[in-house]
């Protein structure tokens, strides 16, 4: 019998994706909390309708303990934010804030100075963030230390979090560590959020595809043409 790792290489051969990888190995997913409605992925994102949420994160390879990160991702085409401060976990409440210029191209981790998996890239949620602010070029990362913390292995236990408002098209990621690998793993120092497990604050839409605004434009182009044709028959 293969073993997982296999199959997962096997996959992430297959899909031609050098993510793919990752959705075989320590993942950690969004959730929400009453009152907030349930949010689960859809493919792309987490989405929530709630401007301020009551969300958490769980374990995908089972309970898991280690230093808890929450980063907030805001657009960066509004007033950068003070800060924020997100309640819960480990030290009850952590003041998130933003210590760079802005994440704008290349990946979250390294943004953050990480060694982490999934290992995110700018495009993972920029796409379905300028759906809702078609303004928006990146992030401003907030980000908050909640301290020693064990996630569940299953949504809806685990510490309770609140960031308070947040404004459409934020993102919210966790990671979890540093974890210690065995000498013959391969693994990163931390465990991430995989693209489609952020929270996202907003309806989930897509931006349409180059390819995608250029039929419509053919087609509208089509109309007039015909439209003119008979104006011409007419007169």
């Amino acid at each position: 019998m293969r073993s997982t790792k296999a199959v997962c290489a096997v996959a992430a051969a297959a899909a031609g994706l050098f993510w793919s990888f990752s959705a075989c190995a320590a993942a950690l997913h969004a959730f929400c909390y009453s009152p907030t409605p349930a949010c689960s992925d859809n493919g792309s994102v987490t989405p929530t309708t709630a401007s301020s949420p009551n969300f958490g994160f769980w374990s995908a390879s089972g309970p898991a303990t280690g230093d808890f990160l929450v980063d907030i991702l805001v657009p960066n085409n509004y007033t950068l934010p003070s800060g924020f401060t997100v309640t819960g976990g480990g030290n009850g409440a952590a003041t998130a804030s933003e210590s760079g210029s802005g994440w704008t191209g290349g990946f979250l981790d390294t943004y953050l100075g990480l060694s982490a998996s999934p290992s995110n890239p700018l495009s993972a949620w920029l796409r379905t963030t300028q759906g809702n602010d078609p303004g928006a070029s990146g992030y401003y990362v907030f980000q908050a230390n909640l301290g020693t913390n064990t996630l569940a292995g299953a949504a809806g236990s685990g510490p309770d979090l609140n960031a308070g408002t947040l404004q459409v098209g934020t993102v919210v990621v966790g990671f979890l560590g540093p974890q210690t690998c065995k000498k013959e793993e391969a693994c990163s120092d931390w465990i991430g959020t995989p693209n489609s497990a952020a929270l996202y604050d907003g309806t989930s839409t897509t931006v349409p595809e180059p390819g995608t605004l250029a039929l419509f434009a053919a087609g509208l182009l089509g109309c007039a043409l015909v439209a003119a044709r008979r104006r011409a028959r007419q007169s």
